[in-house]
């Protein structure tokens, strides 16, 4: 399912961006992992419809 790959992949941008040092990281790093959270949460999230 490409849901489950892409939420994956997601997975590993989210935890290879918070290994870096926060010294490192940037005000839109820190946004830029903010959206990407958001969006892995919303592709795991569970909905009614896709669920029987």
């Amino acid at each position: 399912m490409l849901t489950i790959d892409v939420a994956v992949l997601l997975a590993v941008i989210v935890a290879r961006r918070l290994r870096r040092r926060t010294e490192a990281r940037s005000r839109f790093d820190e946004k830029m992992t903010v959206v990407i959270v958001l969006a892995l949460g919303v592709l795991i999230a569970p909905t009614a419809g896709h669920f029987p």
